[in-house]
């Protein structure tokens, strides 16, 4: 069944139909809100999100996808949790700018990543990567989203959202001790 069905029958009260969505997205989600929480606290912030959204789903007006949609409330869920938790506030989002150097391709990085300890290295440095540079990361790379889609799940424009893939790549690349790549990631 296609999503736009499911959302339209989980709309009309199907928890049946809501449920396959959340079984589609659950992965996707808790990778987002562990890379925002860490992974102590991402489940409980992806439940919240699934709640957030049942309660919130006659609200959806499907101009963008569910996934794009959910990702949001995770985004939101995630940060109302680390002030309720850690009473932190949020950096606000600055414009990047992109120098001459290239940035690795990730799929550089990924390969590298095959080892186990390589694994663990790449997970950390992306933890410390300023959210507003780690979350369009990790919504590309781990959740396959175009930039467009970022663009709409972070309230920028798509150059922004591009841009700050590409900073995150030359940060992360810098943080892990590997030389920049000539090709640009796309």
């Amino acid at each position: 069944m296609d999503e736009m069905e499911l959302v339209r029958r989980a709309k009309s009260g199907d928890t049946a139909a809501f449920e396959t969505l959340v079984h589609r997205y659950w992965t996707k989600a808790y990778r987002l809100a562990e890379s925002i929480v860490g992974s102590a606290d991402a489940e409980d912030v992806v439940v919240e999100a699934f709640v957030q959204a049942w309660k919130s789903l006659q609200n959806f007006r499907q101009q963008s996808s569910f996934g794009t949609w959910l990702f949001r409330i995770v985004i939101n869920q995630a940060k109302q949790w680390q002030r309720k938790v850690a009473n932190w506030m949020i950096e606000p989002l600055e414009e990047e700018f992109c120098s001459d150097d290239e940035a690795p391709s990730f799929r550089d990085i990924e390969a590298i990543a095959c080892e186990q300890d390589w694994q663990h290295r790449v997970k950390m440095a992306v933890q410390k990567l300023p959210e507003h540079l780690r979350l369009p990361l990790v919504l590309r790379f781990w959740d396959e989203l175009s930039y467009s889609e970022i663009a709409q799940i972070l309230g920028i424009k798509e150059s922004t959202a591009r841009m700050r893939v590409f900073a995150a790549l030359k940060m992360l690349a810098a943080m892990l001790g590997l030389p920049l790549d000539r090709r640009r990631e796309g």
